[in-house]
């Protein structure tokens, strides 16, 4: 259960009111041994703030570029919006495991990446004069996949598009649109974190009274964050559904993430770095902090099946996936269609580390699994 206090900021922050109560304290048989305290303040100062404050300059680069490229709709012009596309959509990357607290209460990975993009719908839209994009029917028609197919469609030649833009149709309202919710909801996430300017759920992500593992704590949060986010973004989504694993054997190669810019892969390498960095602890600048494997090897934590260390287990996992990853180029749309054997691979090793950290490391820590 959550904590009221907590909730309560939460609650206005965003206009959502809620009503659960938190049981004060730590666990004291969990706290014993591990500085729990030092391990959510590493990873909320180093890992999740600066996070969002990255996918947030990001995204306000992504705004500037496209509107200059609609001021000055030139070739240059669009290769760096392009380029601040790429860069933002992979700076989200390393936010995908901390959908819980404010992120989840905006449900920004639906606002900003649910992919594959709605093709329809995007041109339905493009035919409107009014476009509301918190409508039901938009859900798959913004964030990072819709300006991926506005931006990056191969059926249409630059020429072509710069001379859309220059027309002053509906695509750039469009593009500004989507461009602008991105910018808009990351910017509320980060400062809603961020104690530095003003964010105050850092502070009760550190509390005393947010240690513990119980529902609502910020290890289970953390916990929890990790396991839905491997097994159904990563591993279905980005993986198991292209591949049609989800259809059988029926593959949906137009169904990968980043689908139009063919950089599908680059984007599932940046995730999976994401994973290691908080399983280690570890700074986006290489700063070694207390992570989930020193927690395990406190906990003496070893896999149920075999004396393996959990943590050694973990880190072998992530590293197979890399390893996988590494051996593959982009787009994952032509892997699929050209080198399934491989894919299969790096999907199976996908559900293999999904399945240590839901169902391995999670008892372990004694958190319950609860998405």
């Amino acid at each position: 259960m959550k904590s009221k206090m907590r909730n309560c900021f939460l609650g206005v922050f965003f206009l959502i009111s809620c009503v659960s109560c938190f049981e004060k304290g730590p666990d004291p048989t969990l706290v014993r041994f591990f500085d729990q305290k030092g391990f959510v303040e590493n990873i909320g100062k180093n890992l999740i703030i600066p996070s969002y404050k990255d996918l947030t300059e990001k995204s306000m680069a992504l705004d500037t570029a496209l509107d200059r490229l609609i001021k000055q709709p030139t070739k240059n012009n669009l290769l760096m919006a392009r380029q601040s596309l790429k860069e933002a959509w992979l700076s989200w990357q390393y936010c995908l495991p901390f959908e819980f607290g404010p992120s989840e209460l905006r449900d920004l990975g639906a606002d900003i990446n649910s992919f594959p993009a709605d093709i329809s719908q995007i041109e339905a839209n493009l035919d409107s004069s009014n476009i509301d994009l918190n409508l039901p029917e938009n859900s798959h028609a913004k964030g990072f996949p819709a300006l991926d197919y506005l931006l990056n469609n191969k059926f249409v030649t630059d020429e072509k598009l710069l001379s859309t833009i220059a027309s002053k149709t509906t695509l750039n309202g469009y593009l500004l649109g989507v461009a602008g919710q991105i910018s808009l909801a990351s910017n509320l996430v980060y400062r809603s974190w961020d104690p530095a300017i003003g964010g105050v759920y850092y502070v009760f992500f550190a509390d005393d009274d947010a240690l513990g593992v119980k529902e609502g704590s910020s290890v289970s949060d953390l916990v929890n964050g990790l396991a839905k986010s491997l097994e159904l973004t990563v591993t279905k989504a980005k993986v198991g559904i292209p591949m049609g694993d989800y259809s059988g054997g029926l593959a949906a190669p137009e169904a990968t993430e980043a689908y139009y810019g063919g950089y599908s892969l680059e984007l599932l390498k940046a995730n999976i770095e994401a994973y290691r960095l908080i399983f280690t602890g570890t700074s986006r600048n290489g700063v070694d902090g207390l992570g989930f494997d020193e927690y395990l090897n406190i906990k003496g934590a070893k896999l149920s099946a075999s004396d393996q260390p959990l943590s050694e287990a973990v880190a072998s996992g992530l590293g197979s996936v890399s390893s996988t990853l590494q051996s593959m180029t982009d787009p994952l749309s032509n892997q699929i269609e050209s080198n399934l054997p491989t894919v299969q691979q790096l999907n199976n090793q996908l559900i293999g580390l999904s399945y240590l950290i839901k169902k391995e490391m999670a008892p372990a820590l004694r958190v319950e699994i609860t998405y």
